[in-house]
């Protein structure tokens, strides 16, 4: 047995349990966001410039009860709902990891050269990302637990509560660098699998875009990121009858073809779904046009004459 066929051997092996997880993964994280989004986020109460400038407009320095008093109460009251949710969260990003490393890992296995970042960010960014997000809802929840149980509601007890160089950290890793990475990952493997002819191209497409929805919030809930994520699950289980790009089977990279042109020039070229096994439909006859054939009747009629 060579290196393909152990190959091949070995991504028909994963390809089941790779395609439930990633449909596990799109589920899960889809379904947090939207849950922490409706219980917790939706709810919270917002200081707005009116609550923030009462103390200076009725003469005090610094007000006794700092206005953000109310959103550390109900942080602490939410508390449960908020880590929970993080922590189901924090399962779908780390389930995100088996799809991506097989990807890339199947884009190395047909020649592909991608940048060795990619191995790192694909094993170790969701789960970091995940892990952060639960630490930081953690951290914040013993902050505004800290505070309720102490006298002091002046703005420095608020700093200690929501501050300090812990949560800093966690928030910049949050909310900047894994969501950056993680864009960087789903972006050059979703495309690096499309050129290969793994991917579908609006399957590869969807992969950039929601890549990209990781550090722009065009939409109020991961949508994209679960329709790649479920997408790319069904095609791994071939769900409906569809059935996988023929790169998958053959273990080498088959580029689709982009025009009719050069469709023809390599033959049927690689289809996916139902339309594989489709046959070409037959070219129709040409048709002789009407005159050509009354003259040439009139021509036989004067030469039996």
């Amino acid at each position: 047995m060579d290196d393909r066929e152990r190959q091949l051997e070995s991504e028909g092996a994963a390809r089941r349990r790779v395609g439930i997880l990633a449909i596990v993964a799109g589920v899960l994280y889809l379904g947090g966001e939207v849950l922490l989004g409706i219980l917790v986020t939706a709810k919270t109460p917002s200081v707005g410039l009116v609550q923030g400038l009462a103390p200076a407009l009725r003469g005090q320095a610094a007000a006794s009860v700092d206005p953000r008093t109310i959103e550390l109460s109900f942080l602490d009251h939410h508390a449960v709902e908020s880590i929970v949710l993080s922590v189901v969260i924090a399962i779908g990003l780390a389930a995100m990891r088996w799809p991506l490393v097989y990807l890339r890992d199947a884009d190395v296995a047909r020649g592909g050269k991608p940048a060795k970042v990619t191995a790192v960010l694909a094993n170790y960014v969701p789960g970091l990302l995940g892990i952060c997000g639960v630490a930081l809802a953690v951290s914040l929840a013993i902050g505004a637990h800290d505070y309720l149980a102490h006298a002091a509601r002046d703005s420095a007890a608020v700093k200690v509560a929501i501050a300090g160089p812990l949560r800093f950290g966690l928030a910049i890793v949050c909310y900047a660098l894994a969501p950056l990475a993680l864009a960087v990952t789903f972006v050059f493997i979703s495309i690096r699998a499309m050129r290969d002819g793994l991917l579908p191209r609006l399957l590869g497409w969807l992969g950039a875009i929601a890549g990209v929805l990781f550090i722009i919030d065009l939409v109020p809930a991961p949508a994209l990121q679960f329709i790649w994520l479920v997408g790319l699950g069904l095609m791994l289980l071939q769900v409906g009858g569809q059935r996988l790009p023929p790169a998958w089977a053959a273990g080498e990279a088959i580029p689709w073809v982009r025009s009719q042109p050069q469709r023809r020039a390599r033959g049927a070229g690689p289809t996916f779904g139902r339309r594989a096994g489709r046959a070409p439909v037959p070219a129709p006859a040409p048709r002789v046009p009407a005159t050509v054939a009354s003259g040439s009747a009139k021509k036989r009629k004067r030469r039996r004459r």
